[in-house]
């Protein structure tokens, strides 16, 4: 999870993790969004205007209610940037390195304010999903905190217990049709289950390949896969299912991309850290 992950690299300042994450996430993103409004363009759509293409390059459309891109799955990334902004502030204010009360205090009082204030964003079929799920990343920086023994199991299941109960308290209130949904408590339970055996998972060379192209795939994988088939459907082979055939041009042009793009898109913003703190070191 993201927030466990934060919270253990914290010998970086908040701006150079933000520039990493910048970095790492921007790059493919935008190429991912352009790529598909292309396609759509060369098949009759309406090219987007500039107020509607910038925010949502920026991952800052809930502010501006711009549609989302890549077959909705960009209001997760959304919620992500959110959180890195929000985790940045807590780290300007020194607040990430007080463990013991202040910080587990924080994130509790932010689980209050989530289920308390107007949802958001306030419309559309993501509405609320920011104050629903955001929650959820808090979860791996509360879990990371019970590691370091600085709060005991008995808060952190009070606390799941409070980011459930707004998370079910707002699908009710604000997301009904989503009631009989359970991908968020399968989600969890699944980290959970790896988390408790981490120490008995081996990292293969496999994993790895399959690790890299997480993001690439989850960014187009809505909205190329139906392109493919279309596209393939006629030349592709008799005996293998053409699903599977989609899959492997999908992975393949996956990891292009991370090759391409994604890899030193994040080589870039480790450098650009590296010659800022020289910067700041005296001569």
């Amino acid at each position: 999870m993201s927030g466990k992950y934060y919270i253990c690299t914290q010998s970086e300042t908040s701006g150079e993790f933000l520039i990493k994450r910048v970095f790492r996430i921007y790059p493919l993103f935008i190429v991912a969004v352009l790529t598909e409004g292309a396609f759509s363009i060369y098949h009759g759509a309406e090219a987007p205007k500039l107020s509607v293409l910038i925010p949502r390059l920026l991952l800052i459309g809930d502010v501006f209610q711009t549609n989302l891109a890549l077959g909705g799955v960009e209001w997760t990334l959304r919620v992500e940037i959110t959180f890195y902004v929000f985790m940045a502030a807590l780290s300007y204010l020194n607040l990430i390195k007080q463990r013991k009360i202040i910080l587990p205090c924080v994130m509790v009082a932010t689980i209050f304010i989530c289920a308390l204030c107007s949802p958001f964003p306030h419309v559309g079929w993501t509405k609320s999903y920011l104050t629903m799920y955001g929650p959820f990343l808090l979860l791996g920086s509360m879990i990371y905190l019970y590691e370091i023994r600085q709060v005991k199991l008995s808060f952190l299941l009070i606390f799941v217990c409070m980011v459930f109960g707004n998370l079910f308290w707002q699908t009710a209130t604000y997301q009904p049709r989503l009631i009989n949904s359970h991908f968020s408590a399968l989600a969890f339970l699944l980290f959970i289950i790896m988390w408790a055996f981490r120490s008995h998972l081996k990292v293969t060379p496999f994993i790895l390949f399959l690790s890299d192209l997480t993001y690439s795939v989850y960014l187009f994988h809505k909205w190329l896969f139906g392109i493919i088939k279309h596209a393939i459907g006629p030349w592709g082979i008799p005996f293998i299912p053409l699903d599977i055939q989609v899959l492997i041009v999908l992975f393949t042009l996956c990891s292009l991309l991370v090759a391409l793009i994604e890899k030193p898109g994040i080589r870039l913003g480790r450098k650009i850290v590296t010659r800022l703190n020289r910067r700041r070191q005296p001569a």
